[in-house]
């Protein structure tokens, strides 16, 4: 089980990545209905209830050094639709088939793993990807494991 505290950490890291991707002036998802954005608010609305979160300032302490990179990687170094769509592959694929999984160990209700049509979601992606996207699909992973690391650097100065 993940606490529900690194859990709402968790929740405000993805939400600045995802509202990167999902806000882009360039690009767009290959099905809108992959947005993830208000389903992560409402989760991180339902853990700041419960952990009787009300300052903002609390929840902004909380984005990683490494989001800020990623966030601003989309923002300035996105230079193909092929570039964008293997962000999409990992963050949004990952979430339709690994997120099932996790949305069974995470405190609330999870609205960010839930997605209707998840098979024919799947498939917008799939349609869209190729093998050259290899090398961009790697710096996403690797964002991504430098905010685990993060994470679990924070937690345990909490401890």
């Amino acid at each position: 089980q993940i606490s529900k505290l690194s859990y709402l950490e968790f929740l405000v890291n993805q939400l600045a990545c995802y509202k990167a991707l999902e806000n882009h002036t360039k690009y767009n998802l290959p099905d809108e209905r992959l947005r993830r954005e208000e389903k992560i608010q409402n989760d991180i609305n339902e853990l700041k209830n419960e952990l009787s979160i009300t300052r903002d300032e609390e929840i902004n302490n909380m984005i990683t050094h490494s989001t800020k990179e990623y966030v601003y990687y989309v923002q300035h170094h996105l230079n193909s639709k092929e570039d964008f769509i293997a962000h999409v592959y990992v963050r949004y694929l990952g979430d339709l088939r690994g997120g099932q999984m996790i949305a069974k160990k995470i405190p609330g209700s999870g609205q960010y793993y839930k997605f209707e049509n998840s098979k024919e979601l799947a498939s917008s992606i799939y349609n869209v990807i190729n093998n050259d996207m290899a090398e961009e699909a790697k710096k996403v992973f690797n964002f991504a494991t430098k905010l685990f690391i993060e994470m679990y650097e924070n937690n345990s100065k909490r401890k």
